[in-house]
Order: C-alpha cells, then sequence, then structure tokens
C-alpha cells in the first residue's frame, strides 16, 4: 500500500494537482445541484407606473374622443435637430434629448400630427434633474409643441383638463404640413435658445 504514495517532490507536486482538480470538479457539480434548474431570466413587469395609469385613464377620459393619446414616446421621435447649428451644438442638443421620453403625447386621430405634449410634474427629483427637465421642456415648447403639465398630487377633473387642452391648442402655432406619401417625416427642429426664432403673431384657428 505504502508503495503506492508519492515518493519524489515531483510524484507529490503531480499527486496535489490531480487532487486539487477532482476537489474542483467536484465543486462544480455540487454547486449546479444546490442551483437546481437554470432559472427563467426574464419576468414581467408593469408598463406603466400608478401615476402613469392614472393619467393616461385622465387624459382617455377627457380628451380621447378627440385626440388620440400615446404614451412614453421618445423625444428623438418627437424633434429633430436644427441644421444650422454647429458641431458641438448639435452633439449637445442631441445628448439633451437622447434616451429622454415624453410622458403622453396627443395626436390628431385622422394624420396623427403631434398636437401637445403632456408632462407629469416629478416632485422626487434632485433641484439639478428638475432644472434640466424644466429646459428640455421649454426646449420642447420653443419648437412649437405645447406642453401640459399634470400633478399626480391634485389631478384636475376630466372636464377642466378637455377645456386646458383646448385653451392650449387654440395657441398653437400653425402645424407642421404632412409630408406626402413617400416623403420622410418632418419633425419640429430642436434649436439651442441662441438660436433666433421666427414669430408668427397670428393666432391659428383651432381644428382636431
Amino acid at each position: 500500500m505504502t508503495d503506492m504514495l508519492p515518493v519524489s517532490l515531483l510524484d507529490w507536486l503531480m499527486f496535489s494537482l490531480v487532487l486539487l482538480l477532482i476537489l474542483l470538479v467536484l465543486f462544480v457539480l455540487l454547486r449546479r445541484l444546490w442551483r437546481g434548474a437554470p432559472k427563467q431570466p426574464y419576468q414581467q413587469k408593469l408598463l406603466f407606473s400608478p401615476e402613469s395609469t392614472a393619467a393616461l385613464q385622465l387624459l382617455d377620459e377627457a380628451i380621447g374622443a378627440q385626440l388620440r393619446v400615446f404614451a412614453a414616446v421618445s423625444l428623438s421621435e418627437l424633434l429633430g435637430l436644427n441644421p444650422k447649428l454647429k458641431k458641438a451644438q448639435r452633439e449637445q442638443a442631441w445628448h439633451d434629448i437622447y434616451g429622454e421620453k415624453m410622458d403622453f403625447v396627443l395626436c390628431s386621430p385622422k394624420d396623427l400630427r403631434v398636437r401637445a405634449v403632456v408632462a407629469l410634474i416629478d416632485d422626487s427629483l434632485s433641484k439639478t434633474d428638475g432644472r434640466q427637465r424644466q429646459l428640455l421642456l421649454q426646449h420642447i415648447q420653443d419648437t412649437g409643441l405645447p406642453v401640459i403639465h399634470l400633478s399626480p398630487k391634485e389631478w384636475p377633473t376630466p372636464d377642466a383638463l378637455h377645456d386646458e387642452i383646448l385653451a392650449t391648442l387654440k395657441q398653437q402655432p400653425p402645424a407642421i404640413p404632412v409630408p406626402a406619401a413617400g416623403q420622410g417625416r418632418v419633425e419640429p427642429v430642436l434649436s439651442l435658445p441662441d438660436e433666433e426664432q421666427a414669430i408668427d403673431h397670428d393666432e391659428p384657428r383651432f381644428r382636431l
């Protein structure tokens, strides 16, 4: 029996290496047994927060018969960059809207032209994030898209919200023409604050 034991130092090293590999294999096998079968990597989650759900229901009740309501729309789908911006300004403007979403977008039912956007007031934001959000909303208004604010702490009645939306749309500048079939989509243009904006003093008539 003793003849089977390692004698030289090299034999002991080889024996230790083999023993270490065996222990490593046993450890991996035992770990897999303890883990059990592989678990599902994904699980469902809520599409909207409770506040967003309440706001969507309120908007549908207030204006759903006249306007289509879309939720969580990417700002890059709503806004295009001003081609007159310099490279650094374009990069900054794109960085400001990248990954950002608008809570709700109100569109005409016939041609799906964007008429206004709705932003939920988020009191949980820090002062810095709050200022950035206000600046972003101001940029959106500068493109000609009205911004309607809703506070989860004080929801308006459907009738009051309906009147507010209609009053806001009456003050909206002339709508962007809908492109003909085969043409690219025309988007509102996002400019930086120092860009000069043309002002139209003619108040348009409201149409849905």
